[in-house]
């Protein structure tokens, strides 16, 4: 389930599991990607993404995607690299805001943001090796352009389970929270440094930015 709402020139969308943990499968995507568009023309300067229930995204379910044909997951695939170049081409500056599990294409959805805080309590992997799978998604080129290589390959290569401390050494995370509590305030505040430029400008120096990596 999505939930999306404007306040003050910041966007907030949030994810709430309707299993264990938020799963971006097909219709999932589709909404957030329906939600983003709304958000294009809209005053908001600022996109805050949050999952609730303990995880900001764990991926793909696997058991569905097991009965894929290659038509169908070649299909997910585009969907999924779809949402994350749209999250890089909105107007808006996105933030993903973890606290929890991100797990596989949840790695590769938060690399898609501007900005990536977390909780000390979030625990991160991209387990396609030890399940014989490459991401769909676009990780293995996104991930690499906001973390540092050693930790990036250790990441991909080992499937390991890796705490925030290990993601904001490895330059994927900007700032590491205590608690929920925390990290809602240290956002805040980093928010109000951008909602006071000019929209326009900042659109421009994202894009510029972006396209320079």
């Amino acid at each position: 389930m999505i939930e999306l709402s404007v306040e003050n020139e910041v966007a907030y969308l949030t994810l709430k599991p309707e299993e264990k943990f938020n799963i971006l499968n097909t219709h999932t995507i589709k909404e957030i990607i329906n939600s983003i568009k709304h958000l294009i023309d809209s005053p908001a300067k600022v996109l805050r993404i949050f999952g609730e229930g303990g995880s900001f995204a764990v991926g793909a379910n696997i058991r569905t995607m097991l009965g894929y044909s290659g038509f169908d997951a070649k299909g997910f695939s585009i969907l999924g690299n779809r949402l994350f170049n749209l999250l890089q081409d909105i107007p808006q500056v996105v933030i993903a805001e973890i606290d929890g599990f991100c797990m596989g294409g949840g790695v590769d959805f938060a690399a898609a943001a501007d900005f990536r805080f977390a909780t000390k309590r979030s625990k991160f992997a991209h387990p396609g090796s030890k399940l014989g799978i490459i991401t769909g998604f676009g990780g293995t080129q996104r991930i690499p352009r906001v973390m540092k290589q050693s930790y990036y390959q250790k990441l991909f290569i080992t499937g390991d389970l890796f705490d925030a401390d290990f993601m904001y050494r490895g330059g994927f995370l900007f700032g590491i929270c205590e608690d929920k509590d925390d990290l809602r305030q240290n956002v805040d505040n980093f928010v109000r440094k951008i909602i006071n430029k000019n929209r326009v400008h900042i659109y421009y120096l994202k894009q510029m930015v972006n396209k320079g990596r």
